[in-house]
């Protein structure tokens, strides 16, 4: 005998198929539909956890039965969790301020949402003057409160004293029991059918709709470059070898004129060689020295780039979550300064990349970090440390350890 839904059960789903939001809100009420509400007067608003296929909705009926005008707002809010990867991106658990992780989470919640939500949600415009922007990612908002918390910064303080957390307090932490840590390939499907879905409908019957700001492809994209393996197991030497030997090869360059036309500089390209001792490529090898690599790793980096070195100029990048030591690279590494956090930005600022001018970036890294969300102007292969999803959408990457040997991406 197939059970019969709850009352609740039937109220959302009622809710979701009313004609005006499926109008205004259709990736949200497909989302909305793959979740079963439960009442929870033990969450002060609404929550969500995940449970299996489905996601779980926990619901203050009292609450809302006293302010209704909150519950589109909410049931959006609760929908750019489970979208933005908040309750399965496994790189969240293991962050160490939860506390300002759950208000990074809040502000990339509530960002794009117009309805009304209670008391004061925190938005992004509350920490503007910490850098907080317009479509930054969770991981970027985190990494910039954890900066201003570091320098004692009283606005952090301010904001966080001031703002009423009437929505914040909803939802659970990275580190409690509901959230899912094989929770991303699940978004990633209901978004994928979703978008098949709403294809077949035809743009007739269903008008483009967006999700949490953007292009539902847009989010699908992200999440699933998060998951992807390599597509071809390659140790890490030999990709460092190619990736070397890629940066000795002639290539077109607008820094110095076309041999052929030298009148025509500026409108047509030379060619740079890179075939003498002088002309070696200058090669910035970064270290994540937060902690994410033994001695026995850091010998075995050393030894590979004693073999490149006469082929490049190397030059040694030492950083966690700021760079600590930068100089030649001379047969060794065998101790390294930092062992804090991890920060992937600082090495591809512009200032630091100005100054040592490199042609390629090779970084060393367990990838438990911020990195810049725009492609930085230099190649970047990426050697990841630990067999963790690694998000950054731009730059080659390849496994430190190959298959048998302990984590593999």
């Amino acid at each position: 005998m197939t059970p019969q839904p709850s009352a609740l059960t039937q109220w959302l789903h009622a809710f979701v198929a009313e004609p005006g939001f499926v109008r205004d809100h259709p990736y949200y009420a497909y989302v909305l539909g793959r979740m079963d509400p439960l009442e929870d007067p033990s969450v002060p608003v609404m929550a969500v956890s995940a449970h299996g296929e489905r996601w779980c909705l926990h619901v203050n009926t009292e609450f809302f039965l006293r302010a209704p005008r909150y519950l589109r707002g909410v049931l959006l809010h609760e929908v750019h969790h489970v979208v933005l990867g908040h309750l399965g991106d496994p790189r969240l658990r293991e962050l160490a301020h939860q506390d300002l992780l759950a208000v990074a989470m809040e502000v990339s919640a509530n960002e794009y949402i117009t309805d009304a939500l209670p008391g004061e949600p925190y938005r992004w415009t509350d920490f503007r003057a910490l850098g907080l922007r317009e479509g930054q990612s969770t991981l970027e908002r985190y990494a910039l409160l954890v900066e201003a918390r570091g320098k004692g910064n009283e606005p952090l303080k301010g904001a966080l004293r001031t703002l009423e957390p009437a929505v914040f307090a909803s939802f659970p932490s990275p580190t409690d029991k509901g959230l899912d840590p094989h929770g991303l390939p699940k978004v990633v499907a209901v978004l994928r059918d979703a978008v098949n879905a709403l294809a077949r409908a035809g743009p007739q019957k269903t008008p483009p709709g967006r999700l949490a700001g953007r292009d539902p492809g847009s989010i699908l994209e992200a999440l699933e470059g998060a998951l992807d393996p390599p597509k071809v197991p390659l140790d890490w030497r030999a990709a460092l070898a190619m990736f070397v030997a890629r940066e000795r090869a002639p290539a077109h360059t607008w820094a110095r004129p076309p041999r052929r036309a030298p009148a025509r500089v500026g409108v047509l390209p030379g060619r740079r060689w890179t075939l003498t001792q002088g002309e070696r490529p200058k090669l910035l090898v970064a270290l994540d020295t937060s902690g994410s690599m033994s001695s026995e790793e850091l010998s075995e980096i050393a030894r590979q780039l004693r073999v490149l070195a006469p082929l490049v100029k190397i030059t040694v990048c030492e950083c966690d979550a700021v760079i600590h030591r930068v100089y030649p690279f001379k047969g060794s590494v065998a101790e390294v300064a930092g062992r804090g956090g991890t920060d992937l930005r600082p090495v591809f600022a512009p200032t630091f990349l100005r100054d040592h001018r490199p042609d390629g970036v090779v970084y060393f890294t367990d990838g438990q970090g911020p990195y810049p969300p725009t492609r930085p102007p230099v190649r970047t292969l990426w050697v990841l440390t630990r067999g963790c999803a690694f998000g950054c959408p731009w730059g080659q990457r390849v496994a430190l350890r190959a298959p048998g040997e302990g984590d593999v991406v």
